[in-house]
């Protein structure tokens, strides 16, 4: 017995734990066995001490490396979504390394606004990077990372929105004129997706050839091409149809087949379109969501039917279209005909 108290001492030695301390640790992890546990006591010591050091191993993880963890598990997402999740999150990374390199547990809600606040100066910014942190702290969560969501209190910025003015129709039709150009008339079904069906950009990029029906006059956008995820159908109205067959023509498929297998939009759309708008007069002054706003007040004011509107728009109800969408100052009956036949 005295030869096991020595060494149990020279074990202990420089620890901080004496003796009786380090008994009482052990009759506390005793406590919690079973009285029918099959388990010898030495091995459910084992086991308690080996969680616990996978607890305290996990409870140390840093922001960065639980970013990379979490940029990695939305691998299935759609290459749109990933690159914004991987913008806010190396943004906001590198706008506070010192932070980065912290515990989410260290995290407390003022400290997650201040290090939004530095990484992103407007308040739509600052919003869409809440909502990535947010879901980063709750992947935390399930991992045992931390044991709250600090971001949850975290207020969103209130949003002024300015006033978005519909493209006049001869704005309209000379961003039309310009995208039948030669080297931008692989872009002209896109165009006339977003002019005249307001359909969002990221969603006619994402439509392929076989989504539009034009017997039916209806281009169905998929509910892995929807922006919310559910599926809808939008009209074609007269002058969208006559443009989308002279875009066929000119895209000059060699068959039915080989086109309905084709994306409407080449890859590099995004730049061209940029393009294309410069070209029309609209460099350095381009006001984002023009066509899908123009789009809305040119079909209001010809149809007077918001429910109509509002499926074709595949917004949630009609809140948004009254507040946000409908500016029908300026648009006379004889334009928004025009516009549509």
């Amino acid at each position: 017995m005295t030869n096991e108290i020595y060494s149990a001492r020279v074990l202990l030695e420089g620890s901080g734990i004496s003796l009786l301390d380090a008994a009482r640790l052990i009759r506390n992890a005793l406590d919690a066995r079973p009285p029918d546990s099959a388990v010898p006591p030495v091995q459910f010591c084992s086991k308690i001490i080996e969680a616990g050091k996978r607890h305290v191993r996990s409870a140390e993880m840093s922001v960065a490396g639980g970013f990379a963890l979490y940029l990695e598990s939305k691998r299935h997402l759609r290459p749109e979504s990933l690159r914004d999740i991987r913008y806010l999150g190396r943004r906001i990374l590198a706008s506070d390394p010192n932070l980065a390199k912290r515990r989410f547990s260290e995290f407390s809600p003022a400290l997650c606004e201040q290090w939004l606040r530095a990484a992103f100066g407007t308040p739509s910014q600052f919003n869409k990077a809440r909502s990535m942190l947010h879901g980063l702290f709750q992947f935390a969560m399930r991992r045992g990372w931390c044991d709250k969501n600090s971001v949850s209190l975290v207020e969103k910025r209130k949003i002024i929105e300015k006033e978005i003015k519909p493209l006049s129709l001869r704005q309209v039709k000379k961003l039309l004129r310009i995208s039948r150009l030669p080297k931008f008339r692989d872009c002209s079904a896109g165009v006339g997706l977003l002019l005249l069906a307001g359909i969002r950009p990221r969603e006619v990029r994402r439509l392929e050839w076989r989504d539009i029906d034009i017997e039916e006059s209806a281009i169905t956008i998929r509910s892995r091409c929807s922006k919310t995820g559910g599926a809808r159908q939008v009209e074609i109205c007269p002058a969208l149809k006559s443009w989308l067959l002279e875009s066929v023509v000119r895209a000059s498929f060699p068959c039915a087949k080989s086109r309905n297998r084709e994306k409407i939009c080449p890859k590099n759309f995004s730049r061209k379109w940029k393009a294309i708008r410069d070209r029309s007069g609209f460099a350095g002054r381009w006001v984002q969501d023009s066509p899908r706003h123009t789009y809305a007040s040119y079909h209001a004011k010809r149809y007077r039917d918001l429910p109509r509107l509002q499926l074709n728009m595949g917004h949630r109800d009609l809140s948004l279209l009254r507040s946000r969408y409908v500016n029908m100052c300026g648009i006379s009956a004889g334009s928004a005909r025009n516009f549509f036949n």
